[in-house]
């Protein structure tokens, strides 16, 4: 199901007020429109405003709706960058509605102020990798990558440098850049390293031959020594690029990729 297709479908079923509890319950659907927020086609964008701005007038929604990675990212993205207006304002809009379910928080606890930062402090621990990655060099690669990227727990969001063969990959502290290179390993077709820099800011490769770490910090080692384990948060990064991780349960054998397992949900699941 391409993307239009099924972000359509998830704001005709957004429309119906039973189906909204049901879809935000479902972390694949809310994760994906948060993924769409970054398409390149506006059509997908202001589709999939319109569909979080339907689930957020459920109130009981917008707690897990505001605490779902990337998704306030996501709207200050589009709110400040130049674009279309009605855009900007369907981004404005939801994001005041989000913000709006502290206020009963606020007021119930003594100890707000630890519990209203726990995202952007979660943001600010996050790590940021770049990955080169050998035969990234079209759209169909390109999405047999994202489809790897997004089996990966603890991936914030990603980011791809076609003209360089890259990605930018931001992530909880405990998520390795080997695992993420090995993970798009797998895939047979690309083969991803770790680019990081030396003492004298050159830019060197730190390659995960294999599940021996051993073995891993050699290869680091014969690039380069004294090398940072990832980019320093203060190197900068195209911030509106944006996708989210989705933590798939099924085996290997019965994954068919983000796209055909919320398909399947939006079939069998919800009301029409």
């Amino acid at each position: 199901m391409e993307a239009r297709a099924l972000v359509e479908h998830l704001k005709e079923l957004s429309d119906n007020p039973h189906n909204r509890s049901t879809i935000v319950k479902d972390k694949g659907c809310l994760a994906g429109l948060v993924l769409f927020l970054d398409n390149s086609d506006a059509h997908v964008i202001t589709t999939a405003l319109q569909a979080l701005k339907n689930l957020a007038q459920h109130k009981p929604n917008r707690c897990v709706m505001k605490n779902e990675l990337g998704m306030l990212e996501s709207l200050r993205a589009i709110m400040h960058r130049n674009g279309d207006a009605k855009t900007k304002q369907l981004a404005t809009e939801v994001y005041d509605a989000l913000n709006q379910s502290q206020e009963p928080t606020s007021r119930r606890s003594n100890n707000s102020s630890s519990s209203h930062t726990v995202l952007g402090s979660a943001t600010r621990r996050s790590k940021t990798y770049i990955i080169q990655i050998k035969g990234l060099s079209n759209q169909i690669t390109k999405r047999i990558c994202e489809e790897q990227l997004l089996t990966v727990r603890g991936i914030v969001s990603f980011t791809f440098d076609m003209a360089k063969s890259r990605c930018i990959v931001r992530a909880r502290p405990d998520t390795t850049a080997e695992t993420i290179c090995q993970t798009i390993n797998k895939t047979k077709v690309l083969a991803a390293q770790q680019i990081v820099k030396n003492e004298r800011g050159e830019e060197v490769t730190v390659c995960f031959t294999s599940h021996n770490k051993s073995q891993s910090k050699s290869c680091a080692q014969d690039n380069g020594a004294n090398l940072p384990d990832y980019l320093p948060e203060e190197d900068e990064i195209p911030a509106s690029k944006t996708a989210l991780a989705r933590v798939k349960k099924q085996d290997d054998k019965e994954n068919q990729g983000w796209f055909g397992s919320v398909g399947s949900f939006i079939s069998k699941t919800l009301y029409w």
